[in-house]
């Protein structure tokens, strides 16, 4: 008959017996050498509070439960425990409901009795003593040893009444052999009940517990393994009302229970079930699933942002509808016209220079055409290349930005002349002054453009607003979801928190990338503004096609030189010099101070038109900052819990 009785936890969840096949299959003594070779690691590479610190690992658990014939519940824990370092006392907190009562609580170690006193504080002690203390719904036993990097067992028993539920058919017994206040993980778990009579039905809860629950007759057998810090285990039990001849140890409630107990287990079996198959369903078509999670990831984010850049981004028409200024159309300096193009933004190497050759266009600075060798070929020969030697001009009153790079210069120059191909050298020398001076001009800069009232930033709010609440409310779905997170078998309410919660976050993150990258989709030009940014547009655009040149040439020097101080800033020079190359007067370039002809007859060759590109970022590598460098019926678990007595947990120290 017995043979017959026994139940597997496959039989009616075949799914927990996989969970604990799959544990099974990493035998414990590996376990723990892992665990010993983490430690080691940890300890050699002196990771605070890891090599000199005390801890103790939770070894095993078996826990005897004996259901008596008047219901009461006799409880005998065996706690096997490894100690590293010096423990003197251990504790037991079980929490009780109204109306249940613990008795004859006692601890013993191999078989010799613990002798019971008062003391009940968690501190040292007298060694072979145990003390009991109710602390209000919780009793907490306290026993007191001396132990040192050594592995000891205690057994703790005590006896619940008023746990078991007396129906007119059954008796419901649901403890907690397992609580979870206990912040330590649990390698091994055996749960072993019996009772007067046949145990009918048995269920190990919960199911995302490694484990299984057999049953023999009086006898039902729960084993887990891996049980996680902080995580319960249930032990449910229905036994027939018959083997019991008194309910002066249980509850008692009318009516019949065996039925709707069975369909409550099962249908909770049944959700995880389908649970596992809705997230299979979702691994089986990675596709599908991508894309739907790629839409949530990313298509409320771009509805904002398109609704923000329609509604406050999209520049106004202003009626402007020429396509070239064949000169400068306003007075405003080089080094804010390409802030006013790209809507705001750090001035940088390029507006440096300009802001440089204006100086020596304006006379601050006398430039005087020369030569200078440069070795190629890794030294092997030597060109001569055209240069400019820069010197102190007139006095001039200058402007906070164009000071900052007065600044520069003067600093190279110290009184005397340079060479212009020798500037990046003499800068890198002083690289952490120079920096300085380099961020007060792009300060300068911000500070000139804000002043004049160029830029609208109003859809920053909205950004602003919505990355704060995209990101918190993922990160709240993300929380919830991996605060209740059943590593075995996960909820699928819990995947698609974590799933929607990382798309919400993803949104935050597109944005954020908004508002930091592209801030013309959320920032518009006044009216004012976007009249001579347009003037500005079609002056580039003149520049950008030199040909046109032909058609009207400059007929100054200072609209020349104007012309070349712009295409610096504007990252176009090369343009301008092929322009000049071709279309400037002799009689103008002989004049200028910042065109020369060559030692190969060439207009503007040299410093100015080979290498005005490299001249500017010559610039921003060595101005950058100093640590920047140059580059850059019997059951299986189931069902989730909510039931069951004893419990809590417990600590060493």
């Amino acid at each position: 008959m017995i043979v017959q009785e026994r139940k597997s936890a496959s039989a009616e969840f075949p799914f927990a017996r996989r969970s604990l096949k799959a544990s099974a299959s990493r035998p414990l003594s590996l376990r723990l050498l892992v665990c010993c070779l983490a430690l080691a690691a940890c300890a050699a590479l002196g990771l605070p509070g890891t090599a000199s610190a005390d801890s103790f690992s939770l070894l095993s658990a078996d826990v005897a439960v004996d259901v008596q014939e008047d219901g009461s519940l006799g409880v005998s824990e065996r706690l096997e425990v490894s100690f590293s370092g010096d423990f003197h006392f251990g504790y037991r907190d079980i929490p009780l409901r109204e109306g249940e009562s613990l008795v004859d609580p006692s601890v013993a170690e191999r078989g010799v009795a613990f002798t019971r006193g008062n003391q009940t504080s968690l501190e040292p002690g007298t060694a072979g003593t145990y003390g009991v203390e109710r602390r209000g719904d919780t009793v907490r036993i306290v026993w007191y040893f001396n132990a040192r990097d050594q592995t000891r067992a205690f057994t703790v028993s005590y006896t619940l009444r008023h746990v078991a539920v007396a129906y007119d058919d059954v008796v419901d017994v649901n403890l907690k052999v397992w609580g979870d206040q206990w912040g330590e993980p649990l390698s091994r778990l055996v749960g072993i009940e019996t009772a007067p009579g046949k145990i009918l039905r048995g269920w190990g809860k919960p199911v995302w517990v490694r484990g299984d629950v057999e049953l023999v007759g009086t006898r039902a057998t729960l084993r887990a393994i891996g049980v996680p810090a902080h995580q319960f285990v249930e032990l449910r039990t229905l036994i027939a009302r018959s083997a019991f001849t008194s309910t002066a140890g249980m509850r008692v409630e009318r009516g019949d229970a065996f039925d709707r107990i069975v369909q409550e287990e099962l249908a909770d079996a049944n959700r995880y079930a389908r649970d596992h198959d809705r997230i299979d369903a979702l691994k089986a078509h990675p596709i599908r699933t991508a894309l739907v999670v790629l839409g949530i990831a990313t298509i409320p984010a771009l509805l904002i942002i398109l609704a923000v850049f329609w509604f406050m981004g999209r520049e106004r028409r202003t009626g402007y509808d020429r396509e070239y200024e064949q000169e400068p159309p306003t007075d405003t300096e080089p080094a804010l016209v390409p802030t006013l193009l790209r809507q705001g933004g750090d001035a940088g190497s390029y507006e440096f220079t300009a802001t440089l050759f204006d100086l020596v266009r304006r006379g601050v600075y006398k430039a005087v055409p020369t030569t200078t060798e440069r070795p190629i070929w890794g030294g092997l020969r030597h060109e001569t290349v055209s240069d400019l030697e820069l010197s102190a001009g007139k006095d001039g009153e200058l402007r906070a930005w164009e000071r900052d790079v007065a600044n520069v210069v003067d600093g190279v120059l110290d009184g005397g002349s340079e060479r212009l191909s020798r500037f990046r050298d003499q800068i890198e020398d002083e690289r952490e002054t120079m920096h300085g001076r380099f961020t007060a001009f792009k300060k300068h800069v911000a500070d000139e453009a804000k002043r004049r009232v160029w830029f609208r930033s109003t859809g920053a709010l909205p950004l602003v607003i919505a990355t704060v609440l995209f990101a918190l409310v993922g990160g709240l779905l993300v929380f919830l979801a991996v605060r209740e997170w059943r590593p075995v078998y996960p909820r699928y309410s819990d995947v698609l928190l974590v799933g929607v919660g990382a798309c919400l976050i993803a949104n935050a993150a597109l944005c954020l990338g908004t508002l930091i990258v592209n801030r013309r989709l959320w920032r518009r030009r006044t009216r004012a503004g976007q009249e001579e940014a347009e003037r500005w547009e079609a002056f580039r655009r003149y520049l950008s096609d030199f040909p046109r040149l032909q058609e009207a040439p400059p007929a100054t020097l200072a609209l020349w030189e104007r012309y070349l101080v712009y295409g610096i800033a504007f990252g176009i020079a090369e343009r301008v010099l092929q322009g000049a190359q071709l279309h400037m007067p002799e009689a103008l370039h002989e004049a200028s101070s910042i065109y020369w002809i060559s030692s190969w007859g060439d207009l503007g060759s040299g410093a100015t038109s080979l290498s005005i590109g490299d001249l500017a970022s010559g610039f921003g590598s060595a101005l950058a900052p100093p640590n920047s460098g140059s580059g850059g019926g019997g059951g299986g678990f189931s069902g989730g819990g909510g039931g069951g007595g004893g419990g809590g947990g417990g600590g060493f120290g």
